[in-house]
């Protein structure tokens, strides 16, 4: 059986069954290396916007995603489903749900507060890259699981670990050579209905993936400095 169609079994209830983990020690030379090179990596990562339709191979969308599927999670019970949104017609509803409610936002229900600190970075109810992406993933959390009995049975930390695993994905995909975006349309409702999801999960983003179109530009920011996010105590 391959890893992709394992059964899960919730170890809810099971008693502690410690196993041996003994990986190799780095040599620090290496491990500096390689921790200079990830933080030169990780920082030419940019939110895209504007993405070229040229297909990127699936297969590196569907490891970035089990790479996402490691990511730890509170009581280890991995609350998150990824949705690879193939069809175009579903692409078109997506967009057209998700314009719909980011126009009611920017037309005055974010507040103009929101609509300020939005404003660096050139944003409006437009949503191409919804359809233009040639990748599509919509990432939910998983509220609470259903035992053989059809109990609820309340998933821990679910923000968190979602949170989490999202983090790791952006950066599985950026490791790859693909660019990407977090879109969080708010009201998300939409979203289950469209995608058919069970009742249990609850949209938490929306993730178009692919290459920065040739025209590709980007909002002119700077990040803080590592002294500036850092404290040792």
């Amino acid at each position: 059986m391959s890893p992709d169609t394992q059964q899960w079994t919730p170890i809810h209830g099971q008693p502690y069954r410690p196993a041996p983990y003994r990986p190799e020690r780095m040599a620090s030379g290496e491990s500096l290396a390689r921790a200079a090179e990830l933080r030169a990596r990780m920082d030419e990562r940019r939110t895209v916007r504007h993405f070229s339709p040229d297909p990127v191979p699936e297969q590196v969308v569907r490891d970035a995603v089990a790479c996402a599927a490691t990511a730890p999670s509170g009581a280890h019970q991995q609350p998150w489903t990824f949705v690879l949104v193939k069809d175009p017609a579903v692409r078109r509803q997506i967009r057209a749900a998700a314009e719909q409610e980011e126009a009611l936002s920017y037309d005055g229900r974010l507040g103009d507060e929101w609509l300020a600190a939005l404003r660096p970075l050139g944003t409006d109810a437009v949503k191409t890259h919804l359809t233009d992406a040639p990748a599509l993933i919509v990432v939910f959390q998983q509220r609470y699981w259903l035992g053989p009995d059809g109990a609820k049975h309340k998933h821990y930390y679910v923000d968190e670990s979602v949170g989490i695993a999202v983090g790791m994905l952006l950066s599985a995909l950026h490791l790859s050579g693909l660019a990407a975006l977090i879109h969080t349309p708010s009201p998300m409702r939409f979203l289950s209905r469209v995608l058919g999801r069970p009742e249990n999960e609850k949209a938490f983003a929306v993730i178009p993936v692919g290459y920065p179109a040739a025209d590709c530009e980007v909002p002119d920011l700077v990040r803080k400095s590592l002294d500036q996010v850092i404290v040792e105590v």
